[in-house]
Order: structure tokens, then sequence, then C-alpha cells
């Protein structure tokens, strides 16, 4: 457990919480693909399904990934999945999901779970942590910013058809 912020805690996510935060995951995936102008809604779900597959063979247990759900008090308000990487810079902490509760949301959950993922982070001894957002996404990235995340490479699209 570490990362405490107004009153949120990580804990590594049982067998029992990964389950429905996989598929729950997945969803969000898919849509936020379609959203996003990235996917076609009719192979969005199979499209994430396989990357899921592919990034996590072993699920929870996959080497160098860490789920945790965070708790405020008693009450789950979130959940988080980091990964380590190594790149030719250094090792960094990837974040490849955040995600926080309905009715969770608006109290300073996301950025506490965001404080949590750093310190997780640091006791992996990485040298950066990293994750992507979308374009799209305004409350997310005003909250990245708002942080100290600073953007490294912009991808723009431009849909003809």
């Amino acid at each position: 457990m570490s990362g405490e912020q107004s009153g949120v805690r990580l804990h590594p996510m049982t067998e029992a919480e990964y389950e429905p935060y996989r598929r729950r995951s997945i969803e969000n995936y898919a849509a936020i693909n379609v959203e996003a102008g990235n996917w076609g809604a009719e192979r969005a779900q199979e499209l994430a399904e396989a990357e899921y597959a592919e990034l996590l063979p072993q699920g929870r247990t996959t080497p160098g990934h860490h789920h945790f759900t965070a708790r405020d008090g008693d009450s789950v308000v979130g959940t988080l999945w980091i990964a380590e990487r190594d790149e030719r810079t250094g090792r960094f902490a990837y974040v490849y999901d955040i995600h926080v509760d309905e009715g969770a949301r608006g109290k300073g959950h996301g950025e506490a779970i965001m404080r949590a993922a750093e310190a997780e982070a640091r006791a992996l001894c990485v040298d950066a942590i990293k994750l992507n957002v979308h374009g799209h996404n305004v409350a997310a990235r005003s909250l990245y910013a708002k942080l100290g995340y600073g953007e490294v490479n912009i991808l723009m699209t431009k849909r003809l058809t």
C-alpha cells in the first residue's frame, strides 16, 4: 500500500477484483478509441480484447505489470494499471489505465491516484512516468498538466471521409 493523499491509498488488486476490472477496462478502451476516431465501432471490442491479451498474457500476474484498487477509507474509488518499461534513455513506468469510479469523480481522487502512481513508480526505481491521453479528453489533459506532465509528441489526424 502506498501513495496516501486525501485518504486515497493503492492496494494490489485481488484476483476477484481483476476480472470485473478487466471487462470494464476493455469496454472503456474500445469506447474511447471509437470516440477518438481511431477505431470503427464494429471492431472496437475485438481490437481492445486483442491488445489486452497481448499486453497481459498472464493477466494480473503478467511480470512487470502492476494493478491496483484505489480506496478512500473502506470505499473503492478507482483503479490503476502501470507497467515497467525500458527504452534507450532509461527505465520508466507507463500508466496504461487510470479510472475513477463515476460516483467518486470531482472529489480529487484522480489527482490522488496519479500522485500514488508516481509514488509506486519511484518505488520501482524508474526514471520517469509516462502516459497517453486522447486529445478530446480535456479533463484528463488538464489534470496531467496540473501535475506537471508535459506534452512530448502530438499525433494529429485529419479524416478524409
